[in-house]
């Protein structure tokens, strides 16, 4: 069993993870902000929580400190979601839950749950937000859960009134709050992040390199970077999504395939739903080798099957 810090002022605060399963790979803090030790010094879960200028390239585990309100302790299903850019920006990984038995603020004890967002890839310097739902499943019903707004102020770690503006132009009301992040640290020579596709070819050694770079004259003309849809926690390795425009409309498919024991070659197949000029760059991390396929603007994109697009090994 491993033991984890949120926070300290004047006493350290604990959380017991039950299992060494969730240690079995290396992490950085990305975000460490104190913990104020009054229960009184909390507020709704309806606020938001944003972070500015991430350092990480994916978020994995995020701890905050709950009370509920008096009379209403018990246990609740806590679901946390942290998006990008904004409050209704697109989906970090997605939503996660905590199911943990919760004291009054009378009692003054917090309860510190974590939510593990696996890894999922970000880009340094985004802006994640997050945003709580709540349900009670024992105790008195009809009480409200608070987080704790932390011990002062805190770089980079906002609270905003609600979470109705989109994006985030609402000034925040305070520069705290009780949360630790961190990012997991990774070896592979290709990073995943918000723009960063890593593909496998051996489960989990992400081989290739994959980007997307997008431009068209409609609109008054548009350009870009295409960002990833991940779909490896559907444990979909092969290849995944691009979007251009919103992340509920995905313009690329990816896949690649070990062709090697037919040709000694990668195969690399692209479908897209779009006339949107656009570049797909696809690298081997292992040596170097590249490939690149280029689709003019305002033509109908055509599939690509292409059977020799990098050597094997």
């Amino acid at each position: 069993m491993r033991a984890r810090v949120l926070a300290t002022i004047g006493a350290v605060f604990f959380t017991l993870y039950g299992s060494d399963a969730a240690w079995s790979v290396t992490r950085t803090t990305t975000a460490l902000c104190t913990l104020s030790g009054s229960t009184t010094n909390a507020d709704l879960l309806s606020r938001g929580i944003y972070l500015t200028g991430y350092p990480g390239n994916n978020l994995d585990l995020v701890e905050l400190a709950y009370v509920a309100s008096n009379g209403h302790s018990g246990t609740y299903i806590i679901s946390l979601t942290a998006r990008r850019g904004a409050y209704n920006g697109p989906i970090i990984g997605s939503t996660q839950t905590a199911t943990v038995a919760i004291g009054d603020i009378a009692g003054g004890v917090y309860s510190f749950p974590f939510f593990d967002f696996g890894g999922a890839p970000v880009t340094t310097g985004d802006t994640i937000t997050f945003t709580h739902s709540f349900e009670q499943i024992s105790g008195t019903p009809g009480g409200d859960l608070y987080f704790n707004v932390g011990g002062g102020s805190c770089p980079g770690v906002f609270e905003t009134a609600d979470t109705t503006h989109f994006p985030l132009d609402q000034p925040p009301i305070r520069n705290s709050v009780a949360i630790l992040t961190d990012e997991v640290n990774l070896t592979s020579s290709c990073i995943p992040s918000d723009n960063v596709m890593c593909v496998d070819n051996d489960p989990g050694d992400q081989r290739f390199e994959v980007t997307v770079s997008f431009h068209t004259s409609q609109g008054g003309g548009i350009s870009g970077t295409g960002q990833e849809i991940p779909l490896a926690p559907l444990g979909v390795i092969h290849g995944g999504l691009f979007w251009f425009f919103g992340a509920d409309n995905p313009e690329i498919l990816f896949k690649m395939v070990n062709g090697c024991a037919l040709n000694s070659k990668f195969w690399v197949f692209i479908s897209a739903g779009t006339n949107v000029g656009f570049t797909v760059h696809v690298t081997d991390t292992t040596n170097g080798n590249t490939k690149s396929y280029t689709n003019p603007d305002l033509t109908a994109a055509f599939p690509v099957q292409d059977t020799s697009a990098l050597p094997c090994p």
